[in-house]
């Protein structure tokens, strides 16, 4: 109320109003809780172009009639979201080295224009026009500039169009700043961006390979402008600033195609942090030969893929790979004579031969409704994103019982917990049973530098850490392996150490071709539980986690920390990376 007085106020000083009329016009304005210049409008006690003279006047800004929509550069006014250039009634009409030039129907709108100059990285020059001049304006010129895109997206092929952004040339400092951010981001192989305010600064981290190490600090006071940098490139409301958003950029870095999936949420330090997760166009899918598994878990999952029907459930935390193992395992069946469908949130990467769908749970399209959509399309292989709730598994059963092939994922600690997680789903045991052919658990370890790693004798209690030692080798070395673990052709290699002398382990050193860290990249470790007859009649009577892992260890299962041990001895990764990415077994 207090400052549509004070607008008010300005109006009587400048003769659009007289005094005893504003009166009359606040108490209406409270009573409607209407803003005032639409009141005065709508009572005709005042125009558009009277209010933007007045306001013109008050501020000492000039004042236009009209706005000459050709005369303004689209690519340059488009750098604004149009939505938030017609809910503020003002147009970007150019700009020089140092000053953004910029028309506005409310110049008291102080926000909007620091907003202008976050984004811009200069000082903002205003003008004032009338509200209906300038959304014409701006209708007119984003038109001009959709059209135009779209005549050089007709020109070009692919991502053809995308500038690069190291061969911007724009001189603002924060868009170079952001930029670069980008660039140094893609060149040390980070998976994630986050931008976080602190008290003083804003600091910037990198998650490499699963690890997050500072990359970046910042002066606090250019937070708002990187963060409005980023949201207008994300398409996000660089007005709200209260609510988390979520939004994609598209880029090209070195000649490289980057989606990037942004995450902005308040925070009680007066500013928004920043997620961002990288993800390269680029990227060539893995096949299942390429992910790290063991001989005979390789041969177990083409043998579990090339099956006509069954449930195939990939568990892991976040991060994990699972999408990865997913994908793979699509790429090796996927044939012409095989309809494969997916379900996905979001599709993270577009697979020639098949027919991928988004889910969007707001609008009702969700991972059930599209499974049950599925079943119309006469589909041999169904994927779908992740069997949160009832619905979806209940669907993924019925698909499995009725001659299809499904592959999910399901969030559970280990292989043998996906199976108890369904039956607290209410899921029926016996379904869960006859459904479920194979479940495979992973983690991801850091990858030692080839170029760097120094090798080392074991000591004892390594070995005990990583549960080698020569009694529990021997022992597991001699133990049952059933049935369904034995691949033709292929001699099972326990994962333990035979012999009088210490094995030789390998640890990291850093150097300039890791960046000083010691690893390069990530790779798998696996736990492949395969659904043989031990481990249905304890699903059956609705046994434990562990009593089911137990049972598959004892028929021939690795766990995921005997996969992880065998990588230590192979060289490839070190102690540390396995016991942080693995919890204890217990075989007893």
């Amino acid at each position: 109320m207090r400052e549509q007085r004070a607008l008010g106020q300005v109006f009587v000083r400048r003769g659009v109003l007289t005094p005893e009329v504003l009166e009359g016009v606040l108490a209406q304005q409270a009573e409607k809780a209407q803003p005032l210049t639409e009141l005065l409008i709508q009572s005709e006690l005042a125009t558009d172009a009277s209010i933007a003279q007045a306001l013109a006047v008050e501020c000492g800004l000039g004042y236009l009639e009209k706005v000459d929509a050709d005369a303004i550069d689209a690519s340059v006014a488009m750098r604004l979201p149009i939505g938030y250039a017609r809910s503020h009634r003002l147009l970007v009409t150019g700009e020089d080295e140092t000053t953004v030039h910029v028309v506005c129907a409310d110049p008291l709108d102080t926000a909007a224009l620091d907003d202008i100059r976050a984004t811009f990285g200069k000082r903002v020059s205003a003008r004032v026009a009338p509200a209906p001049v300038i959304v014409d304006a701006i209708n007119r010129v984003f038109e001009r500039g959709a059209t135009s895109a779209e005549l050089k997206s007709e020109e070009s092929s692919g991502d053809d169009d995308e500038v690069d952004i190291l061969d911007s040339d724009d001189d603002a400092p924060i868009i170079r700043w952001v930029n670069s951010l980008f660039s140094q981001a893609v060149r040390e192989r980070a998976s994630d961006i986050h931008i976080e305010p602190e008290d003083r600064e804003v600091v910037v981290r990198f998650r490499v390979d699963g690890q997050l190490h500072v990359s970046k600090r910042a002066s606090r006071q250019f937070m708002s402008a990187v963060v409005a940098r980023v949201k207008i490139m994300a398409g996000l409301n660089i007005a709200e600033k209260r609510l988390p958003q979520d939004g994609r950029i598209s880029l090209k870095i070195a000649g490289r195609g980057i989606d990037v999936r942004v995450s902005t949420i308040p925070t009680s330090r007066e500013h928004e942090r920043v997620v961002m997760r990288l993800l390269h166009k680029t990227n060539t899918l893995l096949g299942l030969d390429e992910l790290g598994f063991s001989p005979r878990d390789l041969y177990l999952m083409h043998e579990l893929i090339e099956r006509p029907n069954g449930i195939i459930l990939v568990t892991g935390p976040t991060g994990s790979g699972k999408t990865t193992t997913l994908y793979a395992c699509l790429n090796r069946i996927n044939r012409p004579n095989i309809n494969i469908l997916t379900a996905e949130d979001p599709v993270e990467y577009e697979l020639g031969g098949i027919h991928q769908v988004h889910v969007q749970p707001k609008i009702g399209l969700t991972f059930a409704s599209a499974m049950r959509a599925f079943l119309r399309q006469d589909p041999d292989v169904i994927m779908v994103g992740e069997i949160r709730d009832l619905e979806t598994a209940e669907i993924a059963i019925q698909a499995s019982m009725t001659g299809h092939l499904v592959l999910s994922t399901i969030h559970t600690n280990d292989a043998a917990g996906a199976f108890t997680r369904l039956i607290d789903m209410n899921v029926d045991n016996f379904k869960v049973r006859s459904t479920v052919i194979g479940l495979l658990a992973q983690r991801l370890v850091r990858i030692l530098c080839d170029e760097c790693k120094e090798p080392y004798e074991a000591t004892p209690h390594e070995l005990e850490q990583l549960g080698i030692d020569p009694a529990a080798t021997e022992r597991r070395l001699n133990r049952k392996v059933g049935s369904a673990y034995r691949a033709p052709g292929v001699e099972y290699v326990p994962p333990g150490w035979l012999g009088p002398e210490m094995p030789t382990f390998h640890r990291a050193v850093g150097c300039d071709a890791c960046n000083g860290s010691g690893y390069i990249g990530r790779r798998g470790i696996y736990e492949l539980l395969m659904a043989d007859d031990d481990v249905g009649q304890l699903v059956m009577a609705k046994s434990d986690a562990q009593s089911i892992k137990r049972a598959a260890i004892a028929n021939g299962m690795d766990s995921l920390r005997d996969d992880g041990a065998r990588k230590v001895l192979a060289g490839r990764t070190t102690v540390e990376a396995v016991l942080a990415a693995t919890q204890e077994d217990s075989y007893d």
